[in-house]
């Protein structure tokens, strides 16, 4: 966009000064030439820093969900393959429901009893031919045989295991034969969320004007020619330099000198736009938009469309 400025500047100097001859191009006419362009251009670029700032490090981040059986037992069913679509519920791989089946059966058969001894203690201890105690302990029965059926139930149901919510399904080494467990540490397959995270690192004095609910633009380099619109949800003033760990020593400073960190701004998708998933790990450029000095931000958004449309370009020679 510099450039393109600089060209038009240079059509009208050359109409003035050549092709028309409007003004003498005298000593004193060749600084002022040579200033403007100069003072224009400094000035142009720290307003865009200020007030329509850019960042070369925008990356999409997505949550990934390490799935952990919640049961033990045999898979005998994989019916998802890597790179999937699933939708929220789908499932994901079923384990041998047998011993979970007969568990739930055996507590039931042992709550229809429990039930009918608590029956048959209220209508003696009604009669006064019972005994109060024999009561309360088979309604204390019943009410644990109710609980253990709950839970039964509940390791019967997991026995599917179903996706938390709509995504990909990006790594499936799990095949039918295989036995899982209940070990949260070693996960069976990986579900990444189809919601992404945008993140714009700004350095410290580009933040002073940016504030939530500004527009925002991006574009990644697997998108070519495309623009992503966004909305500024927040300013993340926190960064790892920042924090102390917590132990009984003293914070230690002056080691090594201290560099000015960037702090990220969470940026997200417009909703109205129908945008192609995003690529998790997706790096690129973007620019957000403040409320003051509206006219820079179309030199801006030209600077990312033409940025964006060089992506199209490959300089590879293999």
């Amino acid at each position: 966009m510099e450039a393109l400025l600089l060209a038009i500047y240079a059509t009208i100097v050359w109409l003035i000064f050549f092709k028309f001859k409007l003004l003498p191009w005298t000593t004193s006419a060749k600084v002022i030439v040579v200033t403007i362009p100069v003072v224009g251009m400094i000035t142009l670029i720290l307003l865009l820093n200020v007030f329509a700032p850019s960042s070369g490090d925008v990356i999409v981040v997505r949550n990934s969900v390490g799935i952990v059986s919640q049961v033990k037992g045999r898979v005998i069913d994989v019916p998802v393959r890597i790179n999937q679509r699933v939708k929220q519920g789908d499932v994901l791989f079923k384990i041998d429901a047998t011993q979970y089946k007969a568990q739930v059966n055996s507590i039931k058969a042992k709550l229809d009893l429990a039930t009918l001894r608590v029956s048959e203690n209220q209508q003696l201890v009604a009669a006064g031919a019972g005994n109060r105690f024999d009561l309360e302990k088979a309604q204390a029965d019943l009410l644990d045989l109710q609980e253990q059926f709950k839970h039964a139930q509940y390791d019967l149901e997991q026995t599917v295991m179903r996706a938390p919510s709509d995504g990909i399904i990006v790594n499936v080494q799990l095949r039918p034969g295989a036995y899982v467990a209940a070990f949260p540490i070693s996960s069976v397959m990986t579900f990444m969320e189809d919601t992404p995270q945008i993140y714009a690192l700004f350095k410290q004095n580009e933040l002073h004007q940016i504030e939530p609910g500004n527009e925002a633009e991006f574009f990644i380099p697997s998108l070519p020619g495309e623009i992503l619109k966004a909305k500024v949800e927040s300013v993340i003033y926190a960064e790892g330099q920042g924090q102390l760990n917590v132990s009984g020593n003293l914070p230690t400073i002056g080691l090594r000198d201290m560099t000015a960190n960037r702090f990220a701004v969470k940026l997200v998708l417009d909703e109205t736009k129908n945008y192609p998933l995003l690529p998790a790990g997706a790096v690129g450029e973007g620019a957000v938009y403040t409320n003051h000095l509206a006219f820079l931000h179309i030199i801006r958004k030209v600077m990312l469309r033409v940025g964006t449309k060089l992506n199209y370009i490959i300089p590879k020679l293999h």
